[in-house]
Parts: C-alpha cells; structure tokens; sequence
C-alpha cells in the first residue's frame, strides 16, 4: 500500500536522489584512488622532510623533485609509445581500407568489362548485320565458285569489287567491327576468353576469306599496319 503521509525536511534531506548517490559515489572511487596511490608515494618524503635538519631537507627536496621528474619522463615515453601505437594501428586500417577499396573498384571493373563483352557478343547478332552478312556471305561464293589457286581467286575478288561497291562496303564494315573488337582485346577493356568462344570462327574464316582485300590496301595506301589487330588476333586463335 502506497504510504501518502508526508515526509519531515529532515527525512527529505537524509535520502537524496538515487542518480546522485550513484555519481557522488563514482567519483569518491576513482578519487579515492588517486589519493590512496598520491599518499603512498609521498608518505615517505613526508616522515623523513618533518625528520631531518634543513640541509637533509634540501637534498630530500632534491630527490623528490628529480623523482617526479623522473616520473613525469616516463609518462611522456609510455605517452609517446602510446601514439606511436595509435598512428600504426590508423595506419593500417587506412591500409586496409584502401585494399577493401581497391579489390570493389576491381570487382566494379569486371563487371563492366564483362558488360562490354556480352555487348559486342549481341551486335554481332544485330539486324544491321544479318544483311551486311548475308551480303558478304554471297561475296564469298560468286568468287569461290570455279577457281582454285589464290592467285585466281584475289583477282575476281578484285574485280567484283570494284563492279559492286556496295559488297566492297559491306566487307569493309565486318573487318573494321572485328579490327575494333581486337583492339579491345589488346587494352583489355573486354573479355577475351569470352569472346574466343563466340567468335574464333568467325575472325579465322573471315580473315582466311578477305586477307587478300587488306593486303591489296595495305599496299595501295603504303600502310602495312591496317588490320594488323585483326590478322594478329586470327592467327593467335588459330
């Protein structure tokens, strides 16, 4: 039953609030202490200072003061170690921070390297080049058809081309999508590995097919380098 009488000042002020007892005796503790370990240490000094002449006073003054000296260096060397520990401990979580931060943006990349991959994978399976396909695939058998040697089969492609600009174009816009795709494979900006397996074929034959076409411009433009990613690449997957 709750006990509605009031209560004398005098009961009040013997029973203070209880957060305050609590933090009255947190303080008294820690306090406690530190005058328990101060006393300690000077108690000595204390009974010898009050029992010796001014002169052993004075050198007892002097031990004092070079022992709280001496205390003080310690406590900046520990302070000092304790930096020094501080600093290695930040130091390698910076470290470790920056490698956790290194292996996302690693992470992030092959991601998106495998984005470009996928991409050049699907414009090969494009409507624009289902035509310029099927166009070069029937270039490829007018001037296949009755010839055998190399030599006769550069010459009527030769020909052909030059009565069919169009086919000409068609051939030039495969080979500059394959040379594209194997400069990205050089800067490693795509997936190689990936790319091997959809389109190994495709550069082998293509180049096999058309190699006497780059030749043919690598000597009328005096520039052996065009399409080098591309012969490069076919004769790598071979």
């Amino acid at each position: 039953m709750v006990n509605n009488k009031s209560q004398s000042p005098d009961k009040i002020t013997n029973n203070p609030n209880p957060d305050e007892i609590t933090t009255l005796n947190i303080s008294f503790r820690f306090s406690l202490k530190a005058s328990v370990v101060a006393f300690l240490v000077a108690a000595p000094f204390i009974f010898f200072y009050s029992r010796t002449n001014n002169k052993n006073r004075e050198a007892l003054s002097f031990a004092a003061t070079a022992l709280t000296t001496s205390i003080a260096g310690v406590s900046a060397f520990y302070a000092l170690q304790s930096i020094k520990q501080n600093t290695a401990a930040q130091q390698l979580f910076r470290l470790e921070q920056e490698k956790a931060q290194k292996e996302a943006r690693d992470i992030e990349e092959k991601d998106r390297k495998i984005d470009r991959t996928f991409k050049y994978i699907m414009r090969w399976n494009d409507l624009q080049y289902a035509r310029i396909k099927k166009s070069v695939a029937q270039t490829h058998d007018e001037i296949t058809n009755g010839f055998s040697t190399p030599l006769e089969k550069e010459e009527k492609l030769k020909k052909y081309l030059e009565d069919n600009p169009q086919k000409e174009q068609d051939i030039t816009n495969i080979l500059n999508f394959l040379e594209a795709m194997s400069i990205c494979i050089k800067k490693e900006i795509v997936n190689e590995d990936l790319l091997y397996e959809f389109y190994r074929f495709i550069v082998i034959r293509y180049w096999k097919i058309f190699e006497p076409i780059v030749i043919n411009r690598r000597k009328k433009m005096d520039n052996p380098k065009i399409y080098e990613g591309l012969e490069f690449l076919a004769k790598k997957w071979k």
